[in-house]
């Protein structure tokens, strides 16, 4: 199977703009080309994406809107109107705080993301942030160290967008909604994260993406 890979090398202050790289190589489930935005390197292949992610690289404003960064490396691509998007994210953690996640985009002061991250040697969590641009933070499902896999599924229907996660890919459990502004085109795509390792590296699989309406709320089906 062929490999394409792109990089961004050049390393920059987390408060400067850094260029999206378009990156060679197509996901099949994927109707659009992809890009790279921010440090980091990814692999993509037919059906698999590899991310990885620098040594300090996160995605996160706080709360109360004090601090954050916005350096975790992302494949994006457009997604407009009705959507389910998903895929199986494998996550090798050696720090707190790596992990792989979905990721919606406008830019800097507009997205949000769905994050499976480590928290510590015996736990890790399922969590999800959306800024608009100070962030809430949210934490819903609790997992046991040896977890290394999970899926991921975003679901927009509307003006409404739904996050869900599930354990082998066929039951999911929904774990918030919110609404989006209608006049904000979106991009939507894959994250990796190391705020404290030295780098982390996630690998996308099982990747789906269909411009539909879901028709079952619970599994956003």
């Amino acid at each position: 199977m062929r490999t394409f890979i792109v990089s961004i090398l050049a390393f920059a202050a987390i408060s400067a703009p850094v260029m999206a790289e378009p990156v060679a190589g197509r996901l099949n489930a994927v109707p659009s080309a992809l890009t790279l935005d921010n440090p980091g390197k990814a692999e993509v292949s037919r059906d698999r994406l590899i991310l990885t992610a620098p040594k300090g690289s996160d995605l996160y404003t706080s709360a109360d809107g004090g601090h954050g960064t916005l350096a975790a490396p992302r494949v994006t691509f457009p997604a407009d109107g009705d959507f389910i998007f998903s895929a199986r994210a494998e996550a090798p953690f050696a720090a707190n705080y790596d992990g792989p996640g979905l990721v919606l985009w406008n830019g800097d002061d507009y997205w949000a993301k769905l994050l499976f991250e480590r928290l510590d040697e015996n736990h890790s969590i399922v969590s999800s942030s959306f800024a608009t641009p100070i962030s809430d933070n949210n934490y819903h499902t609790r997992l046991s160290g040896d977890v290394h896999t999970i899926w991921l599924k975003i679901v927009r229907a509307g003006h409404s967008v739904y996050f869900y996660t599930s354990l082998d890919g066929k039951d999911w459990q929904i774990l918030r909604d919110f609404a989006v502004d209608p006049a904000r085109p979106l991009q939507v795509g894959f994250l990796s994260q190391s705020p404290l390792g030295e780098q982390f590296t996630a690998t996308f699989s099982d990747v789906r993406f269909e411009a539909k309406t879901f028709k079952d709320y619970w599994q956003g089906e």
